[in-house]
């Protein structure tokens, strides 16, 4: 059974990349509360150069014969929720099953795993073992959705389970997480329906620390001052704008980034799922200088019907990376529909390259 990151070449067309917007990389023509880099239309890392990996262009980061949903890069670290097959016979996949979606009851409980980069290059992780499992009683039988942040030397995973999201702390990122408190930060009466899932944890602009997380197809979020204890604001506010054809019904999976404007005003970008009428999952961004009320700017991320679980990482005050999941197809056993994710990475603005000079000077 595969247990470590792989690349994979071939990765299923995503479609064009969105065109570049005049406004990208304009301060005076963005939404007030979007002036960096990373707030309009990404392109996806080709060369091996750029991304560490070699073989086809469009090579995927990370395939598992595990199932595999998103994952998040801090520092030279990846961390994602990854199962393993249960054993054979396989159940098979029901006709209704949502397209897109892992058929978990053919995979074992979920876990979270570390991976730490291997070469030069934002895509390229040596495999990991399962850093957290499900061991308390609120967390049920399984741990997943990973967010990690450092704060004075200290790494701090933020997790969810059955009963809501939990947080467990490191002295670092390459060290053992050992669970804080005993029981999540937020339970059940913070999500719509359900447990809330997805934690995104960032520094607001006020310098308390705020969480952003999936409340059953709205996004919300709760505000601590010691990162430890949570009180839930309450949904955040979208200023929106006519998507089109197929209407919005949901906004999930929040990815937070916090930066700072020109003129040292912090904000937050959040980045996060439009799930439509039709079906299709697509990547926006909205800006906060408060980080409860946003505004969204109007460029698809990257233009596909399929990508998910955005994790957005500031490399200076003007490149991103934005890391996601889209599905795959490939060979052998994964075919039969229990795993149909992969992880890509991707940057803006658009001109941005990280190929050799003399490669930048040959194109």
């Amino acid at each position: 059974m595969k247990r470590g990151l792989v690349a994979v070449a071939g990765l299923l067309a995503l479609g064009l990349i969105a065109p570049a917007c005049s406004t990208i990389g304009d301060p005076g023509g963005m939404p007030e509360a979007l002036p960096h880099g990373g707030t309009g239309a990404f392109r996806v890392l080709e060369a091996p150069e750029e991304t560490g990996l070699r073989g086809t262009p469009g090579a995927a980061l990370l395939l598992l014969e595990d199932a595999f949903v998103g994952a998040m890069v801090q520092g030279d670290f990846v961390f994602f929720t990854s199962a393993p097959p249960v054993e054979e016979p396989l159940p098979m996949v029901p006709e209704d099953h949502p397209a897109g979606e892992i058929f978990w009851p053919a995979f074992e409980a979920r876990r979270i795993h570390r991976g730490a980069r291997r070469d030069d290059g934002f895509g390229a992780f040596d495999g990991g073992g399962a850093i957290l499992t499900a061991e308390a009683a609120w967390e049920g039988e399984e741990v997943f959705d990973p967010w990690v942040v450092e704060d004075g030397g200290v790494a701090r995973l933020y997790y969810a389970a059955d009963g809501g999201i939990g947080v467990a702390e490191a002295p670092g990122l390459d060290g053992a997480f050992t669970r804080v408190g005993d029981g999540p930060v937020l339970g059940p009466e913070a999500a719509a329906t359900g447990a809330p899932t997805r934690p995104s944890v960032v520094r607001g602009p006020e310098g308390d620390w705020l969480m952003y997380y999936d409340a059953g197809g709205e996004i919300r979020v709760a505000r601590s001052s010691d990162g430890l204890a949570f009180t839930p604001l309450g949904p955040i506010t979208v200023e929106g704008m006519d998507l089109g054809e197929s209407p919005e019904l949901e906004r999930a999976h929040p990815g937070a980034l916090a930066v700072t404007t020109p003129a040292g005003r912090p904000l937050v970008r959040l980045y996060f799922e439009s799930i439509r009428e039709d079906g299709a999952h697509k990547l926006y961004v909205a800006g906060s200088f408060d980080g409860v009320a946003f505004e969204r700017h109007e460029v698809e991320l990257l233009e596909s019907v399929d990508l998910r679980y955005p994790a957005p990482v500031a490399l200076d005050e003007r490149v991103t990376l934005l890391y996601a999941s889209t599905r795959f197809n490939s060979v052998g056993r994964i075919t039969r529909g229990l795993q149909k994710r992969a992880l890509i990475v991707s940057v803006a603005p658009l001109s941005t390259s990280f190929l050799p000079p003399e490669e930048d000077e040959a194109e």
